[in-house]
C-alpha cells in the first residue's frame, strides 16, 4: 500500500488562510488614502454655517499645512507664473487669479488703508507686501486658498460669495483679538495667511496682501 503524500506546507488550511489575511491587509493599507484630522470640510447650508463648522478645523489648518516662504511664491510668480501657480496657488477658472498660502517674517511699518506694511527680504524688485487689519472686508483670499469651494457649491449661490466674508470675520476675532498691528511699527512679527495675486489697478502686480489665519510676534 503506497504510502499517504504529505501535502505541501502552503496548501494547509492552517497556513493558507493567515497568509491570505496578510495579503489581504497589505492591499488595504496599500490602497488607502490617510488624510489627516480635520482636513476634510463639513458640508453646511449657509456661509455662516460654514465658517462656524470648519474656519478653526479646517480652513487655517489647511493654509498653514500648505504654506509657502512669500518670497518664493512672488519670484516665482515674476519668473514663471503658471507653473508657481499650478504647483502651489488654487484657482476656480482659467480665467481667476491664483490664490497661495502663504508665510512671511518681516518688520512691520506704515501701509496703506486697511492695512499695515510688512518689510520682508527677498522679494522682486518692485513688489512690496502688507498684512490686511480688520475690517477685512470682502477678500476672497481665505477662502479660495483654504477650501476647494466653487461657485456651485451652495444651492444659494450667493452663499458662496458670502463665505468669504464670513471666514475674514473669523479671521479678524481670532487673529486681532489681542493684536493691534497699527501700534507695533517696527517690531518683527511672522504672519501665515492667504493672498491672492491679483493687482487692484489691473496692471502688474506690485503689491502682495496678506490676510492673516496666524501672526506670532517677537523675533
Amino acid at each position: 500500500m503506497a504510502g499517504r503524500v504529505a501535502r505541501p506546507l502552503w496548501r494547509r488550511g492552517i497556513v493558507v488562510w493567515p497568509v491570505l489575511i496578510v495579503v489581504l491587509l497589505v492591499l488595504m493599507f496599500v490602497n488607502t488614502t490617510f488624510v489627516k484630522a480635520g482636513s476634510q470640510a463639513q458640508a453646511a447650508d449657509t456661509a455662516v454655517e460654514y465658517a462656524d463648522l470648519n474656519y478653526e478645523s479646517v480652513v487655517v489648518p489647511t493654509i498653514q499645512d500648505a504654506a509657502q516662504p512669500l518670497a518664493d511664491i512672488a519670484n516665482g510668480m515674476v519668473d514663471d507664473p503658471e507653473a508657481t501657480g499650478e504647483e502651489f496657488g488654487r484657482r476656480e477658472d482659467a480665467d481667476k487669479p491664483f490664490s497661495f498660502s502663504v508665510t512671511a517674517t518681516g518688520t512691520l511699518a506704515e501701509g496703506s488703508f486697511g492695512e499695515v506694511g510688512l518689510e520682508v527680504d527677498g522679494l522682486p524688485e518692485g513688489i512690496t507686501a502688507g498684512i490686511a487689519i480688520p475690517p477685512l472686508g470682502s477678500s476672497t483670499a481665505i477662502r479660495d486658498a483654504g477650501t476647494d469651494l466653487g461657485f456651485g457649491s451652495f444651492t444659494n449661490q450667493t452663499e458662496y460669495q458670502n463665505v468669504a466674508i464670513e471666514l475674514n470675520k473669523r479671521a479678524a476675532e481670532t487673529v486681532f483679538a489681542d493684536l493691534d498691528l497699527t501700534q507695533m511699527l517696527g517690531q518683527q512679527v511672522t504672519v501665515t495667511g492667504a493672498l491672492t495675486w491679483s493687482s487692484k489697478t489691473g496692471g502688474e502686480v506690485t503689491h502682495a496682501t496678506i490676510v492673516p489665519v496666524q501672526i506670532e510676534t517677537g523675533s
